[in-house]
């Protein structure tokens, strides 16, 4: 070989040499280029072609069936792809270990544990506001806790992801017996006008021996303000271990009160009543007939226009000559006290329909009395007890009434 050849072999083994370390070095084994084994922990953040390399390797990519989710743990079989200049393209592999190394950070949903031997024992999750972990995790008391026993206790959870790593707090716990029913006062008879609001826990307290604050519920689902009536109230008290106690009351829907129905005013009408339909000499029972006679012949029925108060049914009565059998019942009543003839109310056992009239008694022992003319035109004045239930009894039941409640009547 002459001088001049040699020259030009070295010349293009020189440049070939270039052209390669141009490019990068001429990585030609697995070690060369890529690390063997890549480990990152689960959650940490992106990772990208050069975290797999060792050295600087420009347009290196992943093959397209490389997969992996830097999310979940495991271990994933990469391949780096790399085009070298002159030589071509070559793969190199390599495997990313996704681990995951640490434990979830638990936060708890409360600081302790108080609660009733007849309360649901509660679940570990229930106890745990959150977890943070880049896996599902399992949550779960370390063994078995009674929490049907009066005590205190410690209560260990565990939270545990799907790689086996482990966080476990501690719960205060304590458990509490309670046998005794919470204790409801002031359940009172209520009475108001129809139409306005009803105060149903007013004056009502609920006490418990161990429950701050038992619940107090009012069923009071019977009761139409807007309908004349008396209807039961229900109290209903539970304390935190679910003792109960109950009570019962009434509330009695009334007419609202006329203003102007003093007892000074109906007793000066009353008075004028009287002063038309009473002369010198009438015996008592004449007198009380004369009262009934004039409330069956001046006060013309009406269903709506009756009213409950004493004074004002009486007003309504004697002034605006107008009501049902509460007015006039009730105007009989004022009419017999102004004349001094003892009386008493007595009132139907309540079916479809209610009814009011009175008992009076003038030295001879209690009759009935019912200033209201019947349906079938029937006076009931001074009727014996058994009159008064044959009626009734033929009549569905106009009559009908709890005899337990009112003196022997003759």
């Amino acid at each position: 070989m002459n001088k001049r050849k040699l020259i030009i072999i070295v010349a293009l083994v020189l440049v070939l040499g270039g052209l390669i370390t141009a490019g990068g070095v001429y990585y030609h084994s697995q070690s060369d280029l890529v690390y063997r084994d890549v480990y990152i922990e689960a959650g940490s953040g992106e990772i990208t072609v050069g975290d797999l390399l060792k050295h600087e390797a420009e347009g290196a990519k992943l093959s397209k069936d490389s997969d992996f989710d830097i999310n979940v743990p495991g271990d994933y079989n990469l391949v780096v792809q790399w085009k070298m200049p002159i030589f071509g393209k070559r793969d190199y592999k390599t495997v990313l270990h996704v681990q995951d190394t640490i434990a979830p950070k638990v936060t708890l949903a409360t600081d302790s544990v108080e609660m009733y031997t007849t309360a649901e024992a509660p679940a570990a999750a229930d106890l745990v506001e959150s977890v943070i972990d880049v896996t599902n995790c399992t949550i779960d008391f370390d063994k078995k806790y009674d929490f049907t026993k009066e005590g205190s206790f410690d209560a260990n959870i565990v939270v545990e992801d799907t790689s086996g790593n482990k966080t476990e707090v501690s719960l205060p716990c304590k458990v509490v017996e309670d046998t005794t029913p919470p204790e409801i006062t002031g359940v009172e008879p209520l009475e108001i006008a129809q139409g306005d609001s009803v105060s149903y826990r007013k004056n009502v307290k609920v006490t418990d021996d161990k429950d701050e604050n038992p619940k107090l519920e009012v069923d009071s689902s019977e009761v139409n303000v807007d309908k004349r009536g008396v209807y039961k109230v229900k109290y209903i008290a539970v304390d935190g271990a679910g003792n109960k106690t109950e009570k019962e009351t009434t509330v009695k829907i009334v007419s609202a009160r006329i203003a102007e129905a003093t007892e000074e005013k109906v007793n000066e009408l009353a008075d004028q009543v009287l002063a038309q339909i009473i002369v010198s000499g009438m015996d008592q029972k004449t007198q009380a007939k004369a009262v009934f006679d004039w409330v069956v012949n001046n006060i013309s029925y009406s269903e709506t226009a009756g009213i409950d108060d004493l004074y004002s049914a009486a007003y309504k009565g004697m002034y605006y000559h107008v009501g049902d059998c509460t007015v006039k019942q009730k105007t009989a009543e004022v009419l017999l006290n102004r004349l001094g003839i003892k009386n008493m109310e007595i009132e139907k056992i309540r079916d479809t329909r209610g009814h009011y009239w009175l008992l009076i008694d003038i030295g001879e022992g209690w009759y009935h009395y019912d200033p209201n003319l019947q349906l079938d035109g029937t006076l009931i004045f001074y009727w014996h007890d058994a009159d008064l239930w044959a009626y009734s009894n033929a009549h569905k039941n106009t009559h009908n009434y709890d005899p337990s409640k009112y003196p022997v009547i003759q």
